[in-house]
């Protein structure tokens, strides 16, 4: 199983819609398995798309404005500086839980490992990648941002397209 970094319970009303067993069973078999740490935050995700991932005062470069409406559920991260792979799994509403499970586990762990397994080039590896996994307030879109420090490399947003959701 993936080792968890760091577990912190969820602030009143949020509750995390998997656990490292789920996440873990989900990437197995990748080759950088036995390099993964999970964390389990306390405060629900973040708006995307204004604040470089991880700085809270950092703008980021180029256009994605669009993913306003959007905030995190879980993330993946290569830190070159720390030579650390990380997921991050945020907590979300209790009354939103179920379908926000069902999301992760037909579709958005899916892409979370397609990112963590595409082959990378040796450039690719310098500096701060992050890999994010967003989903609107009423449930209907979810969008996927990959930056590199300060930049996005790709983003798009997609209908929900699973069984109970939206």
């Amino acid at each position: 199983m993936i080792k968890t970094k760091y577990k912190s319970k969820p602030v009143s009303g949020l509750t995390h819609s998997i656990g490292a067993k789920l996440i873990s069973d989900a990437l197995v078999g990748i080759e950088i398995y036995d390099l993964l740490s999970i964390s389990f935050e306390k405060e629900k995700g973040r708006r995307m798309g204004l604040f470089v991932p991880g700085w809270s005062s950092q703008y980021m470069k180029g256009e994605s404005k669009d993913l306003l409406d959007f905030r995190t559920v879980i993330s993946g991260k290569y830190s070159a500086p720390l030579e650390e792979w990380s997921i991050d799994l945020k907590p979300v509403e209790i009354e939103n839980n179920k379908l926000i499970k069902e999301y992760l586990l037909c579709t958005g762990l899916g892409h979370l490992r397609n990112w963590l397994e595409t082959k990378k080039n040796e450039t690719w590896f310098a500096g701060r990648r992050v890999f994010q996994i967003g989903l609107n307030e009423n449930l209907t879109q979810y969008c996927i941002w990959e930056t590199y420090n300060d930049r996005t490399i790709n983003k798009r947003i997609e209908k929900i397209d699973v069984p109970n959701i939206g």
